[in-house]
């Protein structure tokens, strides 16, 4: 069926069809003449996207669910009712302070959320703003479990070792330059890179077929006169220096690691990635 049919049947307008294709959520057919071809199938999905999205989801939840066993729902369900069962224990804590409850008492139930927040909720509540959620975004992803016992040495260890840093200094020119290219780049920007970088440890041979080239070209472009001379490539070698100086990587990824077994084993994979990744650059 063509596009006015299947906007008929599921209700979606054509831009919002447009783009779960262009998210990869279906993938009509194409006829000769170039029109695109719809089957019973992609209105089953969209009927699902539809829904979904009119429930909250996100079109990362509804693309894992899509391609899952169906279970990722289970599981988005159970994320979500934890964050309203946290959500309803603030909002009791908050009218005690109203009500003047003694402090005591607030601290006891504030240390039992506590207990139950997820590491990246106490990393970036202990280190707020910019600076916090850029350190740990790309983190995010194997932070989300709750921290246990055998971790709560290495947690206090990477807190000590973030809150001791020496600021990184960047001048107006840099700052403004960084506020205007990541002006459009939101936490789900940050959650879809995320997934991608994983996706792409997981299936290091079939992601450097199929992205050999644009590997080409980010290659040429990093060799390119106009981004050797860049402001980004200044920052980049600015921060680079800042984390070689304060011994960063070496300090921060083996507390990781201890902290998220998930983290670990992501770790150890993209070590296997980037040996693959090194065989395949021309010398």
């Amino acid at each position: 069926m063509l596009r006015h049919e299947i906007q008929n049947k599921t209700g979606l307008t054509r831009k919002a069809i447009e783009y779960y294709e262009q998210k990869g959520l279906l993938q009509p057919q194409k006829s000769a003449n170039g029109y695109r071809n719809y089957s019973e199938k992609d209105v089953a999905i969209l009927t699902k996207v539809a829904l979904l999205r009119k429930v909250g989801l996100s079109v990362t939840e509804i693309e894992a669910y899509l391609s899952s066993a169906k279970n990722s729902l289970s599981s988005i369900l159970r994320t979500q009712q934890h964050h309203l069962a946290m959500e309803e224990k603030r909002h009791t804590i908050l009218k005690l302070i109203v009500q003047g409850e003694r402090k005591a008492s607030i601290d006891d139930k504030l240390r039992q959320i506590e207990a139950e927040e997820s590491i990246y909720e106490r990393l970036t509540q202990s280190f707020p703003g910019y600076f916090g959620q850029m350190l740990f975004a790309a983190y995010q992803p194997f932070l989300n479990a709750p921290l246990d016992t055998a971790g709560n040495e290495a947690y206090e260890q990477l807190v000590t070792y973030l809150d001791n840093l020496p600021s990184f200094e960047l001048t107006q020119e840099e700052q403004n330059y960084l506020d205007a290219v990541s002006s459009t780049f939101d936490m789900p920007t940050l959650q879809q890179l995320n997934k991608d970088k994983v996706q792409a440890v997981e299936t290091i041979d079939d992601w450097l077929k199929a992205n050999r080239s644009s590997l080409s070209q980010y290659e040429a472009y990093k060799h390119s006169n106009a981004y050797q001379h860049s402001t980004m490539k200044h920052i980049q070698d600015k921060l680079h220096k800042f984390m070689k100086d304060n011994n960063y990587y070496a300090i921060v990824i083996p507390l990781l690691r201890q902290l998220s077994p998930s983290y670990n084993d992501f770790y150890e994979k993209l070590l296997q990635a980037n040996e693959v990744y090194q065989s395949t650059r021309p010398d």
